[in-house]
């Protein structure tokens, strides 16, 4: 049973440890600028009596959504913008789910590793002699403080 489990255990290892070289380089491989943040569409009024957005259609203004010291800060982006902001807030998306991707397989690699160590690991049992009895305790060879 031991060496069953051992073996499974080893073979998990095995298989996260072969796949860590490729995610990292793949978190390794982002290049350009991110943007840290979240991209929104929002739907907006301007107040003009007789415009489309009193009637229900609402203007689109994207925004910018950043954590500034704890606060949410909302930032407008003009529309010529748009396209390279949305793209380097979607890289900055795709960096951290492969972050976490990474995460996750470090996780499994040392749960593997764990595994096999409890599946490897044994008491120790102490020796008896004949009669079922411990051994008893050799008394230790003092040092001489003299010399």
């Amino acid at each position: 049973m031991m060496r069953k489990q051992a073996s499974h255990s080893r073979r998990r290892l095995l298989d996260s440890a072969r796949e860590l070289p490729a995610r990292a380089e793949e978190l390794a491989a982002e290049r350009g600028p991110l943007l840290k943040g979240a991209f929104q569409l929002r739907g907006t009024r301007c107040g003009k009596d007789n415009c489309k957005c009193s009637r229900g259609e609402l203007h689109t203004t994207a925004v910018l959504v950043v954590s500034e010291d704890g606060t949410r800060r909302s930032y407008y982006v003009r529309p010529c913008e748009r396209p390279e902001v949305q793209r380097r807030v979607e890289r900055y998306l795709r960096l951290r789910s492969k972050r976490l991707e990474l995460s996750k397989l470090c996780d499994e690699l040392l749960t593997g590793a764990d595994d096999l160590l409890d599946a490897l690991a044994q008491p120790h049992i102490p020796q008896r002699d004949k009669e079922g009895l411990k051994r008893p305790s050799r008394p230790r060879a003092r040092k001489n403080k003299n010399r």
